[in-house]
């Protein structure tokens, strides 16, 4: 059952809303959100290396994929750095729907660097995801454009650059270890780049809300897992559009859990309508 993509989709699905809702909480007793980017990351990195034992032991023997693999990882390191930040000041619904652009800027990369033909349902499906973030964004008669969205956009805009420079390289490593070595490495690079004192991360840990601090870290590793799984036994065209569900699920539970109350209706339409865009370029 575990070697199914249905599985992969459904635990990957749980594993997204626990790590979305918990990141937001984990932000709350933060007082730096270099110092927590670190510890969660790193935290999660050790986590999912638990796992390494149940997958072969495979690694690359050609040199550019480990040169691959580090450009990825420094751009992973400002996602999750600047996305902290940004997962601080905004909701969870306005977050997960924002998140979605990364999807339009892979697209974007796809053409402009990779040669990829034009095709009108992925212009269209983009223009819905643009769509849905539009309305997620335009609050009390103006657009909402704050530190925190520009923080987000720089997020999926480097995650998305990221994510292009590696592709298919998680097929050439034992799977746990490539994760923890996305997850372990930003963590040492935001240490040094962002100066962030080893005393700082330890801080964060003593001080912080320790329950949601174990439930990012737990879950962060592991769904990145499922999700890779996922798409090893399934199909993009069916993977991609079940796991952009997460968007308007974490809508609902953000609703009911952390009380995001304000424009709950236009939440979930923006949020259906980016889930739309995605099945459209996806199918």
């Amino acid at each position: 059952m575990i070697n199914t993509w249905w599985f992969n989709i459904v635990a990957y699905l749980i594993l997204c809303v626990i790590f979305t809702q918990s990141y937001k909480l984990a932000t709350k007793k933060s007082k730096n959100d270099g110092a927590l980017t670190i510890l969660l990351q790193f935290l999660s990195g050790v986590i999912v290396l638990l796992l390494a034992p149940l997958f072969s032991f495979q690694f690359p023997s050609d040199y550019k994929t480990y040169i691959f693999l580090g450009i990825a990882c420094v751009f992973y390191a400002i996602a999750d750095r600047v996305n902290t930040t940004a997962r601080r000041g905004l909701d969870v619904s306005t977050y997960s729907i924002l998140a979605q652009l990364s999807t339009v800027f892979l697209i974007i990369w796809g053409v402009v660097f990779f040669k990829e033909p034009i095709i009108l349902k992925k212009i269209l499906g983009s223009i819905m995801i643009l769509a849905g973030n539009i309305l997620v964004l335009y609050k009390k008669g103006e657009f909402e454009l704050n530190k925190y969205v520009i923080f987000s956009l720089l997020g999926n805009l480097a995650v998305s650059i990221g994510v292009s420079v590696d592709v298919g390289i998680s097929d050439k490593f034992n799977m746990p270890i490539y994760v923890a070595l996305t997850l372990i490495i930003p963590s040492l690079l935001i240490l040094l780049v962002d100066k962030v004192k080893v005393s700082n991360v330890l801080d964060e840990y003593r001080k912080g809300d320790k329950k949601s601090i174990f439930l990012v870290s737990g879950s962060w590793g592991i769904m990145i897992v499922t999700m890779l799984r996922a798409y090893q036994f399934g199909n993009v065209t069916t993977i991609a559009p079940l796991a952009s569900i997460s968007t308007i699920i974490n809508v609902f539970v953000a609703y009911f859990y952390l009380k995001e109350k304000e424009s709950i209706f236009k939440n979930i339409l923006a949020a259906i309508i980016v889930v739309l865009g995605i099945i459209l370029i996806k199918i």
